[in-house]
């Protein structure tokens, strides 16, 4: 029987490659388009927010695009790649946000 052995360059290219592989997720998302965050709710007063809590505001809808704040007709939208705004909930909202007075624009 004959023992299999790798050379240490060999072993140094596979390591090398399985590396980029595993790291090319990481890289792909770098190079993506970025991401915004409408959370910041720093200007948003106490009831407001009580408010944005009762409704179950999330900026990532449960129910997908096919139900998210962009297609629902309380949605005002922001400029490109920005936060909107919702006439029942104060506060920045994401496009593909959700909250339980969803409805669907007519």
């Amino acid at each position: 029987m004959r023992k299999s052995t790798l050379s240490r360059r060999e072993m140094l290219g596979r390591t090398l490659h399985l590396a980029v592989i595993g790291s090319m997720p990481i890289l792909l998302n770098a190079c993506a388009k970025p991401e915004f965050h409408c959370q910041d709710v720093s200007s948003v007063g106490e009831g407001d927010l009580a408010l944005r809590t009762a409704l179950e505001y999330q900026d990532v809808s449960p129910h997908g695009e096919q139900k998210s704040c962009s297609n629902c007709s309380f949605y005002k939208a922001g400029d490109k790649d920005a936060c909107g705004q919702c006439t029942l909930v104060r506060g920045p909202i994401h496009p593909l946000g959700y909250c339980n007075s969803w409805a669907a624009k007519g």
